[in-house]
């Protein structure tokens, strides 16, 4: 898809209108908090840790975590965006699916327009239209859900930080809230269609980190990889956090 027709979805993704807003509060419950809530809560065994730094958190803030299945956002967010995110939607996060694997037909197309969803288009590197309305969602006070690394694991490893994750914390001037969880990659293998049950998962999340010192530094992507190099490492420390406590 041309940048042109990118550009288009996106505008059309955000509309500020109350009908559109009502619209995405109701889709989000229905379609997403309370089944993936049902699901996570009565079969499966969840742990989360660490929930005190979110609720606490103060927008804007990025919200970063390992990646190991299609749907990890909508595993974890109802678990920890809610209850702040019913009374404040502003606080439910955006999201970044990858356009390819989930504006597939128009019932799908038209539920992602309902979840907070920001398109993003593997292969069009940084400065697609995507990235721009994420830095312009966090600078009007929102929130967004990322992965640093890009793309699922397909061994478990944390894998390097992208340069664009680092541009948008940059360009946005934005704290970022750590997590790292573990167990999905046994809910929902990669290859597997329909979730597994009764799984043991965990989600450790960390306190808020500033970037502020690295504003100072120029504006290129050495910067911005390495500011999403210590985002990888941040989730790094709390895996490693996790299994000195037992959790993992």
């Amino acid at each position: 898809m041309n940048e042109k027709a990118i550009s288009l979805r996106v505008d059309q993704r955000y509309k500020n209108g109350p009908f559109f807003t009502i619209m995405a509060y109701l889709v989000t419950l229905f379609v997403v908090v309370i089944p993936f809530s049902i699901f996570m809560r009565l079969f499966n065994r969840v742990k989360i840790v660490g929930k005190k730094h979110l609720d606490r958190a103060k927008m804007p803030f990025m919200f970063v975590s390992n990646h190991v299945t299609l749907l990890d956002d909508m595993f974890i967010g109802p678990l920890i965006f809610t209850p702040r995110g019913f009374f404040n939607f502003n606080f439910m996060p955006y999201h970044t699916p990858e356009e390819k694997n989930f504006y597939k037909g128009p019932i799908v197309s038209w539920i992602m327009e309902h979840l907070k969803c920001i398109p993003l288009t593997r292969g069009e590197g940084i400065n697609q239209p995507g990235i721009a309305a994420i830095i312009e969602k966090l600078k009007e006070g929102g929130n967004v859900q990322i992965y640093p690394e890009g793309t699922r694991t397909r061994t478990g490893r944390l894998g390097r930080g992208k340069p664009g994750v680092g541009k948008i914390v940059y360009d946005a001037q934005c704290q970022v809230v750590p997590c790292y969880h573990s167990g999905l990659e046994k809910v929902l293998p990669i290859g597997r269609t329909f979730p597994r049950f009764f799984k043991k998962i965990t989600i450790i999340i960390g306190e808020p980190i500033s970037y502020q010192d690295y504003f100072d530094k120029p504006n290129t992507v050495e910067t911005w990889r390495e500011i999403a190099e210590n985002m990888v490492d941040s989730i790094r420390q709390l895996r490693e956090k996790g299994k000195k406590q037992g959790l993992i």
